[in-house]
């Protein structure tokens, strides 16, 4: 498994490609068009491609992981998708968006793991593509809340998938998370929330950064990294929880650039 970025150990998967397309484990292939919020974003330079998930959160604004980068890379933006690669009369692409890190982000330990994509113009909405509307700040989810991630690339199988996957996933208390993360020195924030893997399988995966958490109906999450090997029992992904400071700062950025 190849990754996005040089870690400074092996011991996590960053759920963004270089080359292969890898994301949801053990989910299935959603309805066509029916997450009309998802956003398909393609790195692309001379030697490779990778790509990331996103949400759209204003016509002109897109939620995904601040990881989310290829350097060198031509970035692409795509709308109303449902298979990757082919036509589709829904899809909309906008090519080389302005891109807003989070400042306080740190690729090291993905604390603020945030990234906003200004569009160049604003998405037309219709059946195919619809705004994913950013949450009212709440206390964190109960361990054992079901909640529901989507992506594209391949299955665990590796086999690959052109179209939508998707899976349902349960919350996992941050406590818990933070123990099966001890060993790989990496710190589970309160600004972070955790999934753990299904009894099937079932899982976020390389490919899938910035990708929304859906729980209860509302976007909850986006999501961040994982453990090397995906699909594994006893194991646990990690979010970017999108608590009020995070909300302050997507709205701010968001009001202070409508002029440009």
């Amino acid at each position: 498994m190849r990754l996005l970025l040089v870690l400074p150990f092996l011991a996590l998967h960053l759920l963004c490609t270089q080359g292969a397309k890898i994301t949801i484990i053990d989910g299935e292939i959603a309805n066509p068009h029916s997450r009309p919020y998802m956003a398909l974003i393609k790195f692309e330079t001379s030697y490779g491609e990778s790509i990331c998930g996103g949400s759209l959160i204003h016509p002109r604004w897109v939620l995904t992981a601040g990881h989310c980068q290829m350097l060198g890379s031509v970035v692409t933006v795509i709308l109303g998708a449902h298979d990757m690669d082919k036509y589709e009369k829904q899809k909309q692409m906008f090519r080389s968006p302005k891109s807003f890190t989070h400042p306080r982000y740190n690729n090291s330990k993905y604390f603020n793991d945030l990234k906003l994509y200004k569009l160049p113009r604003a998405a037309k909405l219709g059946k195919g593509v619809q705004l994913l509307p950013l949450p009212k700040p709440s206390n964190d989810l109960q361990e054992g809340t079901v909640c529901e991630t989507a992506g594209w690339g391949k299955t665990k199988k590796d086999d690959e998938s052109q179209y939508l996957l998707e899976v349902n996933v349960t919350v996992l208390s941050r406590e818990t998370c933070a123990d099966r993360y001890i060993r790989l020195e990496m710190e589970i924030t309160e600004n972070m929330m955790c999934t753990s893997v299904g009894p099937g399988g079932q899982d976020t995966c390389t490919g899938d950064s910035g990708g929304p958490l859906i729980c209860n109906g509302v976007l909850s999450g986006v999501t961040s990294f994982g453990p090397k090997k995906c699909g594994q029992p006893n194991k646990a992904s990690v979010f970017t929880r999108l608590t009020q400071e995070y909300i302050d700062w997507i709205q701010s950025k968001i009001n202070s650039t409508k002029l440009t």
